[in-house]
């Protein structure tokens, strides 16, 4: 059986999601792929965005399903998609069959390569964060600490200082570990000292989670999927948007705000590229 749609969306997380939305609201007939890996699942609380500040992320996505469910032009499938080809169409590759679609917009999201210092991938989301405008407020009584290098720890470091006046920087070479003790985090040395700070800053390295860019041969950077201000990439009929989308200036942060925007953009682009021609009056 041949199971197609107009739009395919790779990926259920806030990017995809409110492109969904978009689109189903458009009347555009969608399939959503959602293998329910979120980026900020060690995190219990997101925060920075408006209407949520404070709660957990998965109400988020559950809301927002449960949105979905009022356009029945959105179909949302709990899969991975395990790769992609093009023929005529694009082609996806589940664990319960192919699918078809003529367009594809891309929000899969990332990986992040932590820091390979013992102790951070424990910590990761709680005590151990990337994004300062997410999480810094909440440990402002300080010392914030920052374990990175070059032009991240510089920029972060001066983000950091808005909130505290002590913002310790650690080369990542220099830490043996971070530990919890209480509501705090330890860092050690391997020279043996110790510094117990209220929480650590790190640069998160996203990588693509998912293959179906490189499978299409879509144009992929270091730091993403390269896209123009719509969500385009360099191949007709793909979109990408979210946190796998390579922001169009560094600054911006990669945010649940940001991500959705993203959706939004990518979703309507689409939306004017699906629909029909004018009617002849």
């Amino acid at each position: 059986m041949t199971r197609f749609a107009k739009v395919a969306v790779v990926g259920g997380g806030p990017a995809g999601l409110q492109a969904a939305l978009t689109l189903g609201r458009m009347h555009v007939d969608t399939v959503v792929f959602d293998d329910g890996r979120a980026r900020n699942s060690t995190s219990a609380r997101m925060h920075n965005v408006l209407g949520w500040d404070g709660t957990d992320p998965a109400r988020l996505r559950a809301a927002a399903r449960n949105e979905l469910q009022r356009y029945p032009w959105v179909r949302v499938v709990d899969d991975a998609v395990r790769g992609a080809r093009r023929e005529t169409d694009i082609e996806l590759d589940t664990a319960d069959g192919p699918w078809h679609a003529e367009n594809l917009l891309i929000a899969a999201g990332v990986e992040d390569a932590l820091l390979p210092i013992p102790g951070i991938t424990e910590l990761w989301g709680d005590l151990v964060l990337p994004c300062p405008y997410c999480h810094g407020h909440e440990h402002a009584e300080g010392p914030i600490a920052v374990i990175s290098s070059g032009a991240h720890a510089t920029h972060v470091g001066a983000l950091l200082l808005g909130l505290t006046d002590e913002v310790p920087h650690f080369e990542p070479g220099e830490v043996a570990s971070v530990a919890r003790v209480n509501d705090r985090a330890l860092i050690t040395r391997h020279d043996g000292r110790a510094s117990e700070v209220a929480a650590v800053f790190i640069p998160p390295n996203p990588r693509p989670r998912s293959s179906v860019a490189a499978d299409l041969g879509v144009h992929v950077e270091a730091d993403g999927i390269v896209v123009d201000a719509l969500g385009r990439t360099n191949k007709p009929g793909v979109w990408a948007a979210g946190d796998v989308a390579r922001r169009l200036d560094p600054r911006i942060p990669a945010a649940v705000v940001t991500a959705m925007a993203s959706g939004l953009t990518a979703a309507a682009d689409i939306a004017a590229t699906v629909a029909p021609p004018p009617r002849e009056r």
